[in-house]
């Protein structure tokens, strides 16, 4: 309270009075009104954003799935589950199938999230889940939604045969992140040649999304994904005299970037960027070759 404020105080109580004490006896709720109204309402986002995925209808229920990265990336997350690298997964619904054949969502790489996003129990964004943590949730849905077996069809790369392959989804190898490899989810860099400092996170699955958002910029028509990608995950550059770059000109510093310095900044995300979804065996019953491949990952991989 100021000089002034107090001096108007004072000659107020010389007029009035001093005010009567308030009788907090007589506030309604006065329980309530005490509480942190922070923590408050923040309890209550949670559990209404856990409410709005609750239909009248609820035919599922809950699994906890232990994801590879064993939640290492996500320690500033607010849910604690999420934080051990635990999700808890609901299976797909028909509502839920809907989703993987809107051409929308297929066009600018936001389907495995809006999947998710109806899927995930959890009080978390989908969009911040990195990509091989995507890939294993989408081999769990498929398997507490249709059960473990997937047929398709592969085709031998040395005779043309094509042939069907039975695979038990649920034996496809992911590779779990080390926890003692010390990796962090952001990294501040100083750039050997340019000697700009780059603070940049590890690559989300919601960059999809926003790469396509940054190509329709006309500004950006001559960008390439990779370039774009970076300024999504980006945070913040600092030139060499440590001023702050204006985001509008991130594009243009990735683009004209030397090699050197990409190759400092993907040293940093090595370990994560280089977990690939994993490839499975098989033997051609015509010629015999064995070879590797990939399982597709179409809309068949979601029937049962």
């Amino acid at each position: 309270m100021t000089e002034e404020e107090k001096a108007k105080m004072q000659m107020m109580e010389e007029t009035y009075g001093k005010a009567p004490a308030l009788d907090l006896s007589k506030v309604k709720n006065l329980k309530a009104a005490q509480k942190d109204v922070g923590k408050e309402l923040k309890e209550k986002i949670e559990i209404d954003t856990k409410k709005a995925k609750k239909n009248k209808f609820c035919f599922t229920e809950e699994h906890e799935i232990q994801i590879p990265t064993n939640g290492v990336l996500y320690q500033d997350a607010d849910d604690e589950d999420i934080k051990r690298g635990m999700v808890k997964l609901q299976p797909m619904s028909l509502a839920d199938e809907e989703i993987l054949s809107n051409q929308s969502y297929l066009k600018n790489g936001t389907v495995f999230t809006k999947l998710l996003k109806n899927c995930i129990l959890n009080n978390f964004d989908a969009k911040k889940f990195a990509p091989y943590d995507v890939y294993y949730l989408i081999y769990a849905l498929r398997r507490i939604t249709y059960g473990d077996d997937y047929e398709f069809d592969v085709t031998c790369p040395e005779c043309g045969k094509k042939h069907k392959v039975t695979l038990d989804v649920s034996t496809v190898p992911f590779e779990e992140l080390d926890k003692s490899a010390g990796i962090e989810p952001v990294s501040t860099l100083v750039l050997p040649v340019s000697k700009y400092t780059v603070t940049i996170r590890y690559g989300q699955i919601g960059d999809e999304e926003e790469v396509y958002r940054l190509a329709k910029n006309p500004a950006n028509e001559d960008k390439g994904d990779i370039v774009l990608n970076y300024v999504a995950r980006t945070i913040e550059i600092l030139d060499d005299d440590k001023e702050p770059l204006l985001p509008n000109d991130y594009a243009d510093f990735y683009q004209a970037l030397p090699g050197r310095d990409r190759a400092e900044i993907s040293k940093a995300f090595k370990y994560i960027d280089d977990l690939e979804i994993p490839s499975v065996d098989t033997v051609c019953p015509k010629c015999g070759n064995e070879f590797k491949f990939q399982i597709p990952f179409n809309k068949e991989f979601f029937r049962y």
